[in-house]
């Protein structure tokens, strides 16, 4: 018996080292390839973190046939001068593409991305920031290559370079295959369908739309067509709201049939990481009128994101998402916030055999606007957009991407859970991968049950 016990054990050594021998060598070879990776990037001029899409929960009710699309926002791209100096060639063009490069993941990976630009496109060849934003069309070349798929226009920099600016703006993201929302040539452009734009994607129809509270004080007297504006004049109080107009446009977004509306708002005070009193009650007013999804930008910050719960006028409730603000997606501040955003994936879901269409899941990835002057840190570019996730990684496996420093590990480290701290009112979007909506929902009826 003992001699049979030996040849077991023997043979179980034996197995054991041959497996320890594979994993050993399976790290020694997976080292060796991320060394070489690792040279080579070191070798690349103006490294940035290589992103990877935010997992996505997964609906444990799957209908039998279903369409399913991801939609992905991002927020304001602010083009002060500093960005046009980071993007310039010395040849004298412009290459935006190393700036955006934390967001290429999730905007590559999105059916439909959307973004709003607060700069124009003017005929000129003297590029400004702020207070007059003016940018090479470059820029729109740039957003197209990079993956975007939707600008929108209406902002409150939309008249930055008047009429004959705005109207060259959109030309010119024509000339690259972008789609725009929000800003019109022409009265007969703003009435073909109240400035909606209709979109299909993947089998799912979305109605989208966008409105501005203003713009800086531009007027737009005798061509009222050319920006959405939902205030009345550029106060911030409710009973200045424009209703006749959003519920003017909402009705013709609801006769479409779509399968699903998408507002985008820009709105809010800047630098305050809370919506104003006006913004509640105006997004209680877009639901009301057949809103699914609202995002906003113009605070320079990002604010809260909820999922909520509505009833229509024929009783029945649908589950609908709101983000205030997503902050600035690229810009040269450095106030507090204005370096923070996020990426907002949300994953929508239609029963091909029920015609339902619903969210199924939301999701964000945390952003930071890096400036390398902040952190005493020089090298061969100063402005780049990480992902937060893949930057703090790096550093914590050794790994400085060239040029972090403690200073700037510390102000993403900080960043995230400030960004956690605003955008998370409800429960955590980010650390469990998102939200399921489907479980959600059940919980919400759970909730509802049990205080009835």
């Amino acid at each position: 018996m003992k001699e049979i016990l030996k040849g077991v054990l023997s043979v179980a050594l034996v197995l054991l080292i041959g497996v320890l021998g594979v994993v050993i060598y399976g790290n020694y070879a997976r080292h060796a390839e991320e060394q070489k990776a690792l040279e080579a990037a070191q070798a690349t001029p103006s490294p940035t973190p290589a992103p990877t899409p935010e997992p996505s929960p997964e609906s444990s009710a799957e209908p039998v046939s279903a369409a399913n699309v991801r939609l992905t926002f991002c927020g304001d791209i602010v083009v002060h001068s500093g960005i046009n100096e980071e993007a310039k060639r010395p040849d004298g063009s412009y290459s935006y593409l190393p700036v955006f490069g934390g967001a290429e993941a999730f905007v590559q990976s999105a059916d439909y991305a959307v973004c709003t630009l607060e700069t124009t496109f003017p005929e000129t060849a003297e590029y400004t920031g702020y207070p007059m934003f003016k940018s090479p069309g470059a820029l729109a070349a740039g957003l197209k290559a990079f993956g975007f798929d939707m600008i929108n226009t209406a902002s409150n920099h939309s008249m930055d370079s008047y009429q004959s600016g705005l109207n060259r703006t959109l030309d010119v993201l024509d000339q690259n295959g972008l789609d725009h929302i929000g800003t019109y040539r022409s009265q007969e452009e703003r009435d073909a369908g109240s400035g909606i734009v209709v979109k299909d994607i993947n089998g799912v129809s979305f109605a989208f739309l966008s409105f501005t509270y203003g713009t800086n004080g531009i007027p737009v007297t005798g061509f009222e067509y050319a920006v959405n504006i939902f205030f009345n004049d550029y106060t911030t109080t409710l009973s200045d709201i424009n209703y006749a107009l959003l519920e003017s446009d909402l009705a013709a977004a609801r006769a479409l049939d779509t399968d699903m509306i998408v507002v985008i708002m820009h709105w809010g005070n800047e630098y305050y990481t809370e919506p104003a009193a006006y913004q509640e009650g105006l997004a209680d007013f877009l639901f009301e009128q057949g809103a699914d999804i609202v995002v906003g930008g113009h605070p320079h910050v990002p604010e809260p994101m909820a999922l909520r719960r509505v009833k229509d006028s024929d009783g029945s409730e649908r589950t609908v998402l709101l983000a205030y603000s997503l902050g600035n997606l690229i810009s040269c501040q450095d106030d507090s916030y204005t370096d923070l955003t996020a990426a907002l994936n949300v994953d929508i879901q239609k029963d091909l055999g029920t015609g339902e269409t619903y969210l199924r899941a939301v999701s964000y990835a945390p952003l930071y606007m890096v400036d390398l002057n902040d952190v005493g840190v020089r090298a061969d570019w100063r402005y780049r957009l990480w992902n937060l996730r893949e930057a703090i990684a790096a550093y914590e496996a050794g790994d400085t991407l060239g040029v972090i420093n403690e200073t700037l590990y510390r102000a993403m480290t900080a960043g995230v859970e400030a960004l956690h701290g605003v955008m998370d009112k409800d429960f955590d979007y980010y650390e469990n991968g998102g939200v399921d909506v489907g479980a959600w929902n059940e919980n919400y009826e759970l909730n509802k049950r049990s205080s009835d």
